[in-house]
């Protein structure tokens, strides 16, 4: 689709930039990239691979910015197996892979934004381009369309939008840890609840201030979503065995039983499991955030993040924070 974009608009350059991932990950990522989305594409469409980072991290951020108008933040890769509805339906004959073959309903959220937002966004990508190629990418003029996406009802507008990351450091750049301070800030402030949705719940940081929380007499309420277990065999040896860890500290710490844990469950799924790849914090209806961010050590101080967050400051935005909880 990118390519007949490029072909079809004269104008229009096409910049994609992936973690040069390890090759630990090899048989879990698309073979030959740079063959695919480079040497095999129109020449508006820039490829290339990131390995601007220290040895052992990852670029784990999912961004899209529109001409600086429109972009996307969230937990989805651009790839296979991603597809789905909210609805999760156990036998969907659409959630198939490229090659026919059916896989688990898929859970994932996206936060999408206009205006000053994704300008802001904008030049984050163009920032971390940079970094990884030496090349800057040319700044988008104010166009006067949006590009907001056909079919999409904003829940909100006119409301401010903060952006939070985690970057490690690297060639002489600072290390960014605003990702783990928002997520401790938040919590800490927490009256009524905090209601998380994520894939992994392995951060001590993280583990810590919920321990803490759940011991007062009068905290709030946690509620966790998670995946029953996580997929693949690396996952599965390491992040669900510290995920357990951390659930039976927490249960510990739980003096006044205010932790839930659940996992979700569609009727008529027999085989695996509904995969919780969405990464959501929401507190006391007062804060709302989207992201890439796992609960993980390395989402809060080694791989790059990008998350989004809104904070309510009138009852229309609490209104809207509550419905999206809901939903």
């Amino acid at each position: 689709m990118l390519n007949a974009l490029a072909k079809r608009k004269r104008s229009l350059h096409i910049y994609i930039l992936t973690w040069d991932f390890a090759m630990l990950y090899a048989l879990e990522r698309e073979w030959l990239p740079v063959y695919k989305l480079d040497w095999c594409t129109h020449r508006r469409v820039h490829f290339r691979m990131d390995d601007k980072h220290p040895a052992g991290a990852s670029h784990h951020e999912k961004i899209v910015v529109v001409d600086d108008n429109t972009a996307f933040v969230g937990g989805f890769d651009l790839t296979r197996s991603r597809w789905d509805t909210p609805k999760h339906a156990p036998k969907d004959p659409r959630r198939v892979n490229p090659y026919g073959l059916a896989y688990p309903p898929f859970h994932d959220v996206q936060m999408v934004v206009d205006g000053e937002a994704a300008a802001a966004l904008g030049e984050l990508a163009r920032e971390r381009w940079h970094r990884a190629t030496k090349r800057k990418m040319p700044a988008v003029r104010a166009t006067s369309g949006m590009c907001w996406p056909d079919g999409v009802k904003p829940d909100l507008d006119n409301v401010d939008i903060a952006i939070a990351r985690t970057r490690s450091a690297y060639n002489g750049a600072d290390a960014i840890r605003e990702v783990e301070r928002l997520y401790l800030d938040a919590i800490e402030a927490a009256r009524q609840y905090v209601y998380i949705e994520n894939q992994y719940v392995t951060s001590s940081a993280v583990g810590d201030v919920l321990a803490r929380r759940l011991q007062e007499e009068k905290g709030p309420e946690i509620v966790l979503v998670v995946p029953r277990e996580t997929a693949g065999w690396l996952e599965q040896l390491t992040m669900d065995v510290l995920r357990a860890r951390l659930i039976e500290r927490l249960k510990r710490a739980d003096r006044y039983e205010r932790l839930k844990v659940y996992y979700p469950d569609i009727p008529g799924l027999v085989d695996g499991c509904v995969c919780v790849h969405g990464k959501i914090m929401i507190v006391d209806d007062t804060l709302v955030r989207v992201g890439s961010s796992n609960l993980s050590n390395r989402s809060m101080s080694f791989d790059t993040e990008c998350d989004v967050a809104i904070e309510a400051g009138e009852e229309r935005v609490a209104n809207s924070i509550r419905g999206f909880r809901d939903r």
